[in-house]
């Protein structure tokens, strides 16, 4: 499951971002889609990968290698996309953590809050990150 798993979370990538004008607009839509089906689905579980990350990463080595490899999938998606809409290798790579990690724990609050106001903030962060890497890329 964990593993079938993979590609249906990554694809998100491609689908959101990767269509999108440019890095800042394809990251502010993803986060809204995000925020738009939290809400529609009642706050259910946004991410099945993560929540069994953080139940067994530390007593399942089977299962932490397994969630491992989905996050490390992700993680070269959107290291792609990323590098697609204009930045290094190292940044896209950097990025996609940071908009993986973001996600993951916006997902976490805004389910205990029943508030999307995390996906908003971390969507804000994830954007002024990439604008600091795009324009640091533009002076470099």
């Amino acid at each position: 499951m964990i593993r079938g798993s993979r590609m249906e979370y990554g694809k998100l990538f491609d689908l959101l971002i990767a269509p999108a004008p440019d890095l800042v607009t394809g990251l502010e839509q993803a986060f809204a889609a995000a925020a738009v089906t939290l809400r529609e689905t009642d706050y259910a579980d946004a991410c099945p990968i993560a929540t069994v990350a953080l139940e067994v990463a530390s007593t399942n080595e089977t299962l932490r290698r397994a969630t491992a490899e989905v996050f490390e999938a992700w993680i070269v998606t959107g290291t792609g996309v990323f590098t697609r809409l204009g930045l290094s290798e190292d940044d896209a790579r950097r990025l996609a953590i940071a908009v993986i990690s973001s996600l993951e724990g916006a997902f976490v609050l805004s389910r205990s809050l029943r508030d999307v106001e995390p996906l908003a903030v971390a969507g804000e962060a994830a954007v002024a990150t990439a604008r600091e890497m795009l324009t640091g890329r533009a002076r470099g």
